[in-house]
């Protein structure tokens, strides 16, 4: 398991990125609190639904940075995606006990509006 949090964000997006939501879901808190641009949402049940479903359009993650200390990990990524094309996104995490508790997405939605 990982420990460091920033270690941890960035296993959760790699295993986003391959569509592997079993995997992602192993970095999940039950009460994780989520905020992107497009919607707010609480509770692993609903983030994973979610993301699960988003993550059908991706076909890659690009790591470009990742940074943590104490319990807070920021990483900086490209998305790859069939639809929208990349998408340059940031993640601000909250991770304790090897767990994401918070997840902050910004990303600009110009990409994703026709």
């Amino acid at each position: 398991m990982h420990s460091n949090p920033s270690e941890v964000a960035v296993a959760y997006l790699e295993a986003f990125g391959r569509q592997d939501m079993t995997a992602a879901a192993r970095f999940i808190a039950d009460d994780i609190t989520f905020e992107s641009p497009r919607v707010t949402l609480t509770g692993a049940e609903a983030y994973l639904a979610a993301v699960g479903e988003f993550a059908k359009a991706v076909t890659a993650v690009d790591i470009l940075a990742a940074l943590g200390d104490g319990d807070r990990a920021f990483v900086l990524y490209d998305m790859k995606t069939g639809p929208f094309g990349t998408i340059r996104a940031a993640n601000y995490f909250l991770v304790r006990d090897g767990r994401i508790t918070s997840d902050v997405l910004v990303f600009d939605t110009a990409l994703l509006n026709p």
